[in-house]
């Protein structure tokens, strides 16, 4: 009979208990809600960045390291392949020397090659420059009368432009009658309205550029180690191009 009022009694009390600690939970979760959520709030990225490195991290160690090494050096090995073709594509049409087939014709020969040294004496000395006077002639009436004229020459003789600073300098609408020589030069440009009654001899000359129209009479002669851009449409050569 005791037991049972004592279970009874204990029972209660536990129940009272119960209820106080529920009703005290509230209270705090009722106090502390606001807050639970906000620092929830701020939480959220961090967990999910946490996540996400995990997940990332699981992925690499399923990952095989030799084919990933294989992969790279294939795809860099690629890479450098198209790098290097495309250097080479943009070398091929970069041409040291372009020729106008139509303006010019060129004659390359399967017999070796002889530069325009070999043809061309060795040792050229300028001439004096001799004053030319033009030639009077009788005009005779005719139907319709044209006036000649004699050609006048600014230089006459073998010409050498040397770059040593040793040699003639050619001006705008010059007029040689005789060979030119261009020689031991990184770069030259041909001056505008050139008239040059005979050859034309490069020896040494990297590169000679065109300022615009000439006139040779004579051919080209091109050294191996020498070379020139393109002939204007309009210039006018009376010989050939000789490599």
């Amino acid at each position: 009979m005791f037991k049972q009022l004592k279970m009874k009694i204990a029972a209660r009390r536990v129940e009272k208990n119960k209820k106080r600690t529920a009703a005290r939970r509230k209270t705090n979760r009722t106090a502390a809600g606001f807050w639970a959520r906000a620092w929830d709030l701020i939480c959220r990225p961090f967990r999910w960045m946490g996540r996400m490195a995990r997940r990332v991290w699981d992925w690499l160690r399923t990952i095989d390291l030799i084919g990933m090494v294989n992969l790279t050096l294939l795809v860099s090995i690629i890479v450098l392949f198209s790098m290097l073709i495309i250097d080479i594509s943009r070398c091929g049409k970069k041409t040291v020397v372009v020729v106008d087939a139509d303006a010019v014709p060129v004659i390359v020969s399967d017999t070796p090659r002889v530069a325009a040294s070999d043809v061309s004496p060795r040792q050229v000395k300028p001439r004096a420059v001799r004053p030319t006077l033009p030639l009077r002639r009788d005009v005779v009436a005719a139907p319709r009368p044209q006036q000649v004229v004699a050609p006048r020459y600014n230089l006459t003789g073998d010409v050498v432009v040397n770059g040593r600073g040793d040699g003639h300098m050619l001006t705008r609408g010059i007029r040689v009658q005789g060979n030119v020589y261009l020689q031991n030069m990184r770069k030259y440009v041909l001056p505008c309205d050139t008239y040059i009654d005979g050859n034309l001899f490069l020896r040494d000359v990297n590169m000679l550029q065109f300022c615009g129209d000439f006139v040779i009479t004579g051919n080209i002669y091109v050294s191996r180690r020498s070379s020139f851009g393109p002939i204007p449409s309009t210039a006018r050569l009376g010989g050939q191009v000789i490599l």
